[in-house]
């Protein structure tokens, strides 16, 4: 397994691990409805032009199995805090963890944490000292980024 930058090919294989993971880690948080809503297509449009139009501070690493292929993907970049939110809390953080997601069956295998690696190095280079993620509060996976240092801060919007 290796971690690497993504590129425009990786779009199918980042948008495949997008729809598969939503559906797992989102059941019973989201409608089930929506869920099935989403398709690879779709998505991976979306992710092709994300994917040409990457800004230096914007940036996505996928994780690729030998065999599977992309079995993972992390995007960070500049925090894109909705301008018209003034929290004094989260106003203050430069970076953000603006996606990750690593298919079921590989997960607990620290392929996350070596995603958020990336990310966190990026960011460093580029200056940015600082970094969030926005969780749903229902989420199961806010112990992931416990486990990594991260810390609850707020709960809004």
């Amino acid at each position: 397994m290796k971690v690497r930058k993504a590129g425009v090919s990786d779009a199918l294989g980042i948008a495949k691990v997008h729809v598969d993971t939503w559906r797992s880690a989102y059941k019973g948080i989201i409608s089930d409805k929506f869920l099935q809503s989403l398709n690879y297509i779709g998505r991976e449009n979306r992710c092709k032009e994300r994917l040409k139009n990457q800004e230096e501070k914007h940036f996505f690493y996928v994780a690729e199995d030998e065999l599977r292929g992309i079995i993972g993907f992390a995007v960070g970049g500049l925090e894109q805090f909705e301008p018209n939110i003034e929290d004094p809390i989260t106003s203050k953080y430069e970076g953000e963890l603006l996606a990750i997601y690593v298919l079921e069956e590989y997960q607990r295998k620290g392929i996350g944490a070596q995603l958020v690696q990336k990310v966190i190095k990026n960011l460093l280079e580029h200056a940015i000292n600082s970094m969030l993620v926005w969780v749903l509060k229902e989420s199961n996976y806010r112990v992931f980024y416990e486990k990594l240092g991260g810390k609850y801060l707020t709960e809004n919007y």
